[in-house]
């Protein structure tokens, strides 16, 4: 994506970039809506990317021809005290789609203006440019994932302490990432509201030490959730494919009925999912409310099952973070 980006930027601007930096997309493996709640994530970055290219203006602006992202180019480079750019961006990740394009285009843009930044600096900065140029309060793991991850490998990260590790990911389970046809804009959906319910029912306490949702369904999803993340590590380490899949699946269902964040859309694409064969379990993925589902599918079905499922599907690997290479 660096080449396809630095040639946009001479196609729109008739001169040479100055600097140019490249970010993958994440899939969250499991661990949803608990990031912003202090809890366990096991997101990884994935072989999806986003390039932009820049140099000095007198003015902010963006070229792209998958949308706009000026508004999140701009708050990195004010964050980093850069003065207004002229970029161009290229991506093979699409926006919208659950893949975490917005934190993707955040950090490539740090990578590109600051490189010696280290992945953890990039990522608490690029978690506040995103709340600054959308005004939706994301957590960090998006950025995190982005920034950190490992070919081969999830990140396990608890969001309360930023503590991290690296979890062996098998060669035999192939992501497929499952577009439900409804894009959308976090701003635009519930996402913040869901967060301020989540952290009153948490009401100050610390959700790694919760062992009793009581009968708030938004702290069942917060808990058990979290629980899941623990289980899924270990039949990763183990490598108990079926239960794994199981995991996936119930933490669909407590998205769905616990934090309502599914949506029709998403629960048809997990339903077709799970009746194909290879797959081991399929879930809504990302902040919910439309985009996309995950599905972990036999890695020697994966084309079998793609070419089967009635839904734009997008095969795709753990990969190196930009702060990784």
């Amino acid at each position: 994506m660096k080449a396809e980006a630095q040639a946009l930027f001479r196609r729109s601007y008739g001169d040479e970039p100055e600097w140019v930096g490249e970010a993958p997309g994440r899939v969250n493996l499991i661990g949803e809506h608990v990031d912003y709640a202090g809890g366990l994530v096991l997101p990884c970055a994935v072989d999806r990317h986003i390039a932009v290219a820049g140099a000095v203006s007198a003015r902010w602006e963006a070229h792209s021809e998958g949308g706009d992202g000026n508004a999140y180019v701009r708050a990195v480079g004010q964050m980093l005290g850069r003065p207004a750019q002229r970029t161009a961006i290229a991506a093979d990740l699409p926006v919208g789609s659950g893949l975490s394009s917005s934190a993707a285009l955040l950090v490539a843009t740090a990578a590109g203006l600051d490189p010696s930044l280290s992945g953890e600096e990039a990522a608490l900065l690029c978690q506040k440019a995103e709340t600054a140029a959308s005004g939706v309060r994301v957590g960090v793991m998006d950025q995190f994932a982005s920034a950190l991850g490992k070919a081969g490998h999830a990140l396990l990260l608890n969001c309360g302490t930023l503590a991290y590790e690296m979890v062996a990911f098998p060669d035999d389970i192939a992501l497929a990432v499952l577009d439900s046809g409804v894009h959308r804009s976090l701003a635009q959906t519930p996402y913040n509201r869901r967060r301020a319910e989540a952290e009153a029912a948490l009401a100050g306490r610390n959700l790694l030490e919760i062992d009793e949702p009581g009968d708030s369904p938004r702290l069942h999803h917060l808990v058990s959730e979290t629980r899941r993340v623990r289980e899924f590590v270990d039949c990763l380490r183990a490598g108990d494919k079926r239960r794994l899949g199981e995991l996936i699946s119930e933490s669909h269902r407590s998205l769905r009925d616990d934090f309502e964040v599914s949506c029709p859309e998403l629960d048809a694409v997990v339903t077709a999912a799970e009746d194909i064969a290879g797959c081991l379990g399929a879930r809504m993925m990302g902040a919910g409310f439309g985009g996309s589902a995950l599905a972990l599918v036999e890695a020697g079905a994966a084309e079998a099952f793609a070419a089967t499922i009635r839904a734009p599907v997008i095969l795709c690997r753990p990969a190196n973070g930009a702060f990784n290479q």
